[in-house]
């Protein structure tokens, strides 16, 4: 079930979806976004509200929508099981890439054409990250 609702989910971040570029960035995220600038990653964020009651928020990373898709989602859990059991649900899902999970938060990518160079320095840039 858990795993339908994040194909869901990115099937809506690809449609565009609602929310606001830029607005409410958590201070918690803004080190990781600015690791990605620092590497070349730049992309633009937005913030959307949980989908379900073991989520604080999500957050998304959009490289590029248009020409290819290349997005990272960052889920933050209420607690660490919590985004255990969401990354385990994650990685059944093929459509998904890089899923790691570092403390409460779980990042997914959703890369088409794949490209798993690019996304396992991503995961190496989450995974170093120190976060609340």
């Amino acid at each position: 079930m858990k795993s339908l609702l994040v194909s869901l989910f990115v099937a809506l971040l690809l449609l565009g979806g609602c929310g606001k570029e830029g607005v409410g960035t958590p201070a918690e995220l803004s080190p990781f976004f600015e690791a990605l600038k620092e590497n070349g990653v730049e992309g633009s964020v937005m913030i959307r509200p949980p989908f379900n009651e073991d989520m604080d928020y999500v957050a998304e990373y959009a490289i590029a929508k248009y020409t290819s898709t290349r997005i990272i989602s960052l889920f933050k859990f209420k607690d660490a099981e919590k985004a255990e059991v969401n990354l385990q649900d994650s990685l059944k899902n093929d459509k998904l890439s890089g899923q790691a999970r570092n403390g409460k938060f779980v990042m997914v990518a959703t890369f088409f054409p794949p490209d798993e160079e690019a996304v396992d320095k991503i995961k190496a840039l989450f995974l170093a990250q120190k976060f609340d």
